[in-house]
């Protein structure tokens, strides 16, 4: 490392986060169909949105059981998640 200089660390770390995020985000193999890699947003705004609705269908389902302890904890998610989406 004493022989690179801050160009080059620039240089391998954006190729080190570009691939991580590649890897993260499933596209690394786009045109192989059969991994069992996790698929994410690739923007904050959907991810956000996709938590909400999870948090929402937990949200039904816990007050179809009748489990309000549950639901208020969600609830307090869900009021959190919104205030972040207005802000996005």
């Amino acid at each position: 490392m004493d022989n690179m200089d801050n160009e080059q660390m620039k240089k391998l770390a954006k190729y080190i986060a570009e691939d991580l995020t590649k890897r993260i985000y499933g596209i690394a193999n786009p045109g192989n169909e059969n991994n069992d890699m996790m698929w994410y947003a690739d923007r904050d705004d959907d991810h956000m949105v996709g938590e909400l609705a999870r948090l929402m269908t937990l949200l039904n389902l816990y007050q179809d059981r009748e489990e309000y302890e549950k639901c208020h904890l969600i609830n307090k998610h869900i009021k959190k998640l919104e205030k972040i989406i207005e802000n996005l």
